[in-house]
């Protein structure tokens, strides 16, 4: 390979063959933020030591470059199915709602009784203004906490009430609505994973692998559809089966992690579980009780399984965190256990997160996108305390952040910003919590590594693997302000680039 040869097809860096067996390649000219190095090499998909000889050489110009992003925590197939969905954010009557799914309809080419989901409804109309049109239809709030379903989907459907829905009573019925046509679920998870690559995600994350999703998983694998790593986490009584349908296997592209609890649902739907009130009353909704915790830990402890726990609030991280009390050292080690979300969370249970080797992973854009809404449900002062990773930084706890993709985008570097910066969609700053943008990268990257339990990932040194991105300015040495404003030009898994930036 001749050094800095170009891609045939105009491609704005040169073509990376270091990927092929024995083939080691030395990428200089470049400037890895997280260590101050300025230069790297890759051999067979793993990184090695940047000393010659070498089979070729990349200049990469100037570029920064970071260890891409596992993917703290998301739901790569909701998100895939999202691209499927109507979007609704700025509907609000029952009839803005219905020609919102018409439209999406006629544009999809869907027949008459086709079901349509319509996303981002977070205002619910009156059920029965919906129950006029024939087409079966569902409204989904952004959070996925809560949903509508009009009488045409109900009868689809069979025993769901009509009116919102929120949590158990939602996700039960949003299990069995029909899937898409099987190409056109095949189109979207592929751009889904595109999606994942072009936010610098090298591992997605399936945060609640259900039952119902095995066939296409199943179907995927066997398309040979998965390019990402993929990492699931059934709840406890899918397990076993889970295990048995994807057993482990070092060349498949999914592997069942661990398992996933919930205990309780979101603040901004006053359903997180709190230790007090929110204004106005009301503690919120639990969804698993202290018996149920404790036999869930003793059930993946049996199996040496990580376990997940949604916990929004302080009331369910009290729970969870009195489950894992009762484990002995030895089980709790077994589980690794991740406290999900953390929005609503006292540094007296951190420190006991701390004690008890619990990685908490934030979801800061809370901040962002439901700032407000924390205000009025919390006040200022437990608003402001909302994601606190500067308190997990000073008590040494491994921190990561996600963004619950498809509730937000696939963009950790959005999740860092708002980490950051801590400031509401109308400007409002939640003060005390903030951390450093070095803070911020270190959860996307070795932090996101540890959570998973990969001892050969999140960094970039020799003998990791070779998962990087290449990006057109230093993070950094930019003000806080600009951070999402760095592109990602290129993203590579196990050396191969999986991801160009178009221009």
């Amino acid at each position: 390979m001749a050094k800095g040869a170009k891609d045939p097809d105009g491609g704005l860096f040169p073509r990376d063959e270091a990927h092929k067996e024995n083939m080691k390649i030395l990428y200089r000219n470049c400037f890895l933020p997280l260590s101050g190095e300025r230069a790297f090499a890759v051999r067979d998909g793993w990184f090695a030591a940047p000393t010659p000889p070498f089979d070729g050489e990349t200049d990469l110009k100037g570029a920064a470059v970071l260890p891409a992003f596992p993917d703290a925590h998301s739901h790569l197939l909701a998100y895939a199915l999202s691209l499927l969905q109507a979007d609704g954010r700025d509907c609000a009557a029952a009839e803005e709602y219905i020609a919102c799914a018409e439209t999406f309809a006629r544009a999809h080419h869907l027949s008459e009784n086709a079901f349509v989901t319509v996303k981002n409804a977070d205002r619910f109309p009156p059920p029965d203004a919906l129950d006029e049109t024939p087409r079966p239809l569902h409204l989904q709030a952004r959070s996925g906490h809560a949903g509508m379903f009009n009488a045409a989907a109900r009868r689809v459907l069979k025993g769901v009430r009509a009116g919102a829905l929120e949590e158990t009573e939602y996700l039960a019925a949003a299990k069995r609505v029909p899937m898409p046509g099987t190409d056109a679920v095949f189109s979207a998870f592929a751009q889904a994973q595109d999606d994942y690559f072009a936010g610098g995600i090298s591992v997605a994350q399936e945060g609640l692998l259900s039952r119902e999703m095995f066939p296409l998983y199943e179907a995927l694998l066997s398309r040979g559809c998965l390019r990402a790593d993929v990492v699931a986490y059934p709840a406890p009584s899918d397990y076993d089966e889970a295990l048995r349908r994807f057993p482990p296997h070092e060349k498949s592209r999914l592997h069942i992690g661990g398992m996933k609890i919930f205990f309780d649902g979101s603040p901004q739907q006053r359903t997180a579980l709190l230790r007090e009130p929110y204004r106005g009353g009301g503690y919120g909704t639990p969804t698993m009780t202290e018996r149920e915790a404790d036999e869930a830990c003793a059930f993946a402890a049996a199996r040496s399984a990580q376990l997940l726990a949604h916990c929004n609030g302080d009331g369910a991280a009290e729970r969870f965190l009195g489950a894992l009390g009762r484990l002995s050292p030895a089980d709790r080690a077994r589980i690794r256990p991740v406290l999900i979300h953390g929005q609503i969370i006292g540094d007296d249970q951190l420190s006991r997160a701390a004690a008890l080797g619990v990685t908490v992973s934030f979801f800061p854009a809370h901040i962002r996108y439901w700032g407000e809404t924390h205000l009025k449900n919390l006040g200022e002062e437990r608003a402001a305390r909302i994601s606190p990773a500067r308190s997990a930084l000073t008590l040494g706890i491994p921190f990561t952040l996600h963004q619950d993709t498809p509730v937000c985008k696939p963009a950790p570097l959005e999740a860092a910003a708002c980490a950051i910066l801590r400031t509401t969609a109308d400007g409002t700053r939640f003060r005390g919590q903030e951390i450093s943008v070095r803070n911020a990268l270190l959860a996307l990257t070795q932090n996101a590594a540890r959570q998973y339990g990969f001892a050969d990932r999140g960094r970039i040194c020799t003998g990791m693997r070779a998962d990087f991105l290449v990006c057109d300015r230093d993070p950094l040495a930019l003000p806080p302000q600009e951070l999402e404003s760095v592109n990602i030009e290129a993203a590579y898994l196990d050396g191969a680039r999986v991801f160009t930036r178009t221009r």
